[in-house]
């Protein structure tokens, strides 16, 4: 009987411990694919204004290891820059876009950090 007690409570706490590691693991991982895109914005003579990251998936809908990470920058005529880059936790993979900021973009981004 205390054995089915003592299992019982391990899958009581475990449960709630193995979300809060996913949860830590996802939120870790987030920051380290923003950390590269900024090493790469801040290598190409990239000013950074906002990041925002999102996953990647395939054409079939499949979702990838990576990170589509959208940064409005200003470039070194401080001309605002909208680079998309698709970024990994081992580093950048490739550069996605590097367009001129569009002005309407601006109602797309959020307006306060959560």
């Amino acid at each position: 009987m205390t054995r089915w007690v003592l299992i019982a409570a391990l899958v009581v706490a475990g449960v709630p411990a193995l979300i809060y590691l996913l949860w830590f693991v996802h939120c870790t991982l987030d920051r380290v694919c923003m950390r590269h895109a900024r090493r790469f914005c801040s290598r190409s003579g990239l000013d950074i204004r906002r990041v925002r990251c999102q996953p990647a998936f395939e054409q079939s809908g499949v979702k990838t290891e990576s990170t589509l990470v959208q940064l409005d920058c200003f470039d070194t005529q401080k001309q605002r820059r909208l680079v998309l880059l698709l970024v990994w936790p081992f580093g950048v993979r490739k550069l996605v876009s590097d367009e001129i900021y569009p002005e309407s973009y601006d109602s797309q981004w959020p307006q306060t950090c959560l």
